[in-house]
């Protein structure tokens, strides 16, 4: 189970499905990453202290009605099941998201109700990896500072469409943050 939900930055507990097997996740425990936004136009230089959490989302998924008890992983939200490839996969994130300033971030298709997500996929082998994120002000820790939560990550099915539409940088998304503004998606 992972703690410390309200605040968002989660420090989730190794998975042990019985007392041989440990999967850790320290990989996945929050972390501060110091992003140095250049000077615009319209805006002056900034440094902003991006503290980024992973969610449950990135190492499980649905539970299936074979799964066993030993495989369940839950959050004070919800139960999903351990997922062992994505659990595999989950160990790029953190390099992913301290490149996020050099990779093509996009909006996520299917958003909903107003909430707007980004995404980045990482390419190997021909294999896609779409890591999930939304980006917000964290104004309890001061001005200067962003909350990033990789909601998901996941291999995509080789026969669907990008999950992304448009394109984003970086920089622009923790400006609209630090702002308090959102991005216009492409229509």
């Amino acid at each position: 189970m992972g703690t410390n939900w309200n605040s968002g930055l989660i420090y989730w507990k190794d998975h042990t499905p019985n007392p041989a097997v440990r999967y850790s996740l320290a990989h996945l425990h929050p972390f501060i990453q110091v992003i140095e936004l250049p000077a615009t136009d319209r805006h002056p230089a900034r440094s902003v202290g991006l503290h980024v959490s992973f969610g449950l989302h990135t190492f499980t998924r649905a539970v299936e009605l074979h799964d066993g008890d030993d495989e369940l992983y839950e959050d004070n939200r919800e139960v999903r099941t351990f997922c062992p490839a994505r659990y595999e996969r989950s160990l790029e994130l953190p390099g992913i998201i301290h490149t996020l300033e050099r990779r093509r971030c996009a909006f996520a298709r299917g958003m909903g109700a107003g909430h707007v997500n980004y995404v980045t996929v990482e390419m190997a082998d021909g294999i896609r990896y779409a890591a999930f994120f939304d980006v917000r002000s964290l104004k309890k820790v001061g001005p200067d500072a962003v909350h990033l939560m990789v909601q998901s990550a996941y291999v995509l099915d080789s026969s669907k469409p990008s999950p992304g539409k448009g394109r984003i940088h970086f920089h622009a998304l923790l400006g609209h943050a630090l702002r308090g503004t959102t991005p216009r998606p492409p229509p």
